[in-house]
């Protein structure tokens, strides 16, 4: 039977990237006729609409290096490699190592889909990934920063511009959101500074995000919904999070959201919210799937690169390394009070381009399906 390989950072606890492997699990089922799969994870997962798997690494490793055996023993089985989402291509151990992956499938039919190249951390990586990149029969890139970098370093291999793959789960023929009353304002921090960076730069934001918080909700009423997307028990989002409920007013109603592996009940959660304060890349990208307004606190390039290709109004988008209490408060009430600007791409739109990553004979069309998108 033909096996299909699934690469990247999957099984990690991470919100994003169960929305990616499902994504990536669902659209090779559907389009490429798929079902034999072996997953790059380090734990047992149950993929909604695709199934269990076993973990393929060990956590921790009993013998260093074992799992890159394990990694080589996958490979070795499979017939074909699908790097499916996330930011996967920037470190020159883990490019060497895809490479050393498809070697050993051989072969044609390996694939990117929706993956984000660089920043690289040295020249050795750079240069990795032009050879990866000219091994692919095709890499569709989620950013127009990825394409440009791809351009050139890379100029003959196939690359496109097509976007992340998350969105492509509203055509879910099974998934829908019942119509509710929004409720709440929904928070997704990221613990940045406590995995690398400056203690007292995150201590900055956390205090003006609470402040934010204390009079978004004497304005407005809301009680705030601390959304987990990343549940690692050392590096998750859980910590964070209780230290800015604990900088808050104790009279405002904090609840918190634990980390759930399905993402459609995690769509279904941000659907929820009246606004969503985001710093998770996929938390403003679930927001934005359920045309839930969000406020995108960016720290990194591909937040920016996100708000820019989605089309965020440029008062709700934040830097991080600025961030001012009174800004945010503002943007809040004012959109509490008389609604918030969405962004300007249509999700049907998205979800065509999301689609793109497989075939362009899919076409999203206004239905009464998902909120008036399916693709059909």
């Amino acid at each position: 039977m033909t096996k299909t390989l699934l690469m990247g950072y999957y099984g990690m606890q991470n919100s994003g990237d169960d929305a990616l492997l499902c994504a990536t699990a669902m659209g090779a089922k559907q389009y490429l006729g798929a079902r034999d799969f072996i997953i790059n994870a380090p734990r047992e997962l149950s993929v909604p609409a695709v199934g269990h798997f076993n973990a393929l690494l060990a956590e921790p490793q009993r013998v260093p290096g074992s799992n890159r055996f394990r990694q080589y023993g996958a490979a070795y089985r499979s017939n074909r490699v699908i790097f499916g989402g996330g930011s996967v291509f920037h470190s020159r151990r883990d490019l060497d190592l895809n490479r050393d992956l498809l070697s050993l499938v051989g072969g044609t039919g390996h694939l990117a889909l929706g993956v984000g190249i660089g920043p690289f951390d040295s020249v050795a990586a750079e240069r990795s990934c032009a050879k990866l990149l000219q091994r692919l029969s095709f890499v569709g890139v989620r950013d127009a920063a990825s394409k440009e970098i791809a351009d050139a370093i890379a100029p003959t291999a196939h690359v496109e511009q097509t976007f992340d793959l998350a969105p492509s789960l509203l055509q879910h023929p099974h998934f829908h959101l019942p119509s509710r009353r929004r409720h709440g304002i929904g928070v997704c921090l990221c613990p940045k500074e406590r995995l690398q960076g400056d203690p007292g730069t995150e201590q900055v934001r956390l205090k003006q995000i609470a402040r934010a918080l204390d009079m978004a909700h004497f304005y407005s009423g809301e009680p705030v919904y601390f959304q987990n997307f990343n549940g690692h028990p050392q590096w998750g989002d859980a910590a964070v999070h209780r230290e800015v409920a604990a900088m808050m007013d104790s009279r405002v109603p904090v609840r918190f959201v634990d980390y759930d592996p399905n993402p459609f009940n995690v769509l279904q959660q941000m659907a929820g919210y009246r606004v969503v304060l985001s710093m998770r890349l996929h938390g403003s990208i679930f927001a934005y799937m359920t045309e839930t307004p969000v406020l995108s606190l960016n720290y990194h390039p591909k937040c920016e690169g996100w708000c820019e290709q989605a089309g965020v109004p440029s008062h709700l988008r934040f830097d991080c390394a600025t961030l001012q209490a009174d800004s945010l408060t503002d943007e809040l009430c004012e959109g509490l009070d008389e609604g918030f600007e969405l962004a300007r791409l249509p999700v049907a739109q998205a979800v065509n381009a999301s689609i793109k990553n497989w075939s362009s004979d899919y076409v999203v069309t206004h239905t009464n399906h998902f909120r008036g998108y399916s693709a059909v």
